[in-house]
């Protein structure tokens, strides 16, 4: 079944077409609201108080989530299951995380081990880059990294370079 088939689907584009009659300055308002759609979590404050939501939004999503098994299928994708059925592969970001220590088999292999090495081979280019140990076409260090890319694949660089820049301390790490 496709999540545009699911009730909780329905129920939420209903309520998706009134809410579009809202106005984001009117809800502000409102103090229940703005605190009703805020969490915290490891000292980290999530406020969805400035999107054009309602606590009646969050509800309905977290049916869809039910309905849809959403955990189930991230506990598959932290098991390591084939749940990019595209490619019929694992989806492995969460593998990027896992500590050297840690066991996540996919068809019968551990790959925290290979996961590490690559991320070993991209710690040793980067600080060849930093040092000037790793020279370019021209025989010289190199001195600009120029990220080519779109969307999602674009955006998690610019926002590590954009905390890089202000953070005191990763902005002095990252001179030279």
């Amino acid at each position: 079944m496709r999540l545009t088939d699911l009730t909780s689907w329905n129920a939420l584009k209903t309520h998706a077409q009134a809410t579009r009659k809202l106005h984001l300055r009117d809800l502000l308002q409102d103090p229940s609201r703005a605190n009703a759609l805020r969490a915290h979590h490891n000292g980290i404050l999530l406020d969805f108080a400035r999107q054009n939501v309602t606590t009646e939004t969050l509800t309905l999503l977290q049916h869809l989530a039910v309905e849809a098994k959403l955990a189930d299928k991230i506990a598959a994708m932290f098991a390591g299951k084939h749940i990019n059925t595209t490619e019929d592969r694992a989806v492995l970001h969460t593998a990027l995380r896992l500590p050297r220590s840690a066991k996540l088999e996919v068809d019968g292999v551990n790959i925290v081990a290979e996961v590490h090495a690559v991320l070993d081979r991209i710690h040793a280019f980067a600080d060849s880059v930093r040092s000037g140990t790793h020279l370019g076409a021209t025989g010289q260090p190199l001195t600009d990294v120029v990220a080519i890319g779109i969307g999602g694949s674009y955006l998690g660089p610019e926002f590590v370079a954009e905390a890089w820049r202000t953070d005191p301390a990763c902005a002095q790490a990252a001179q030279g």
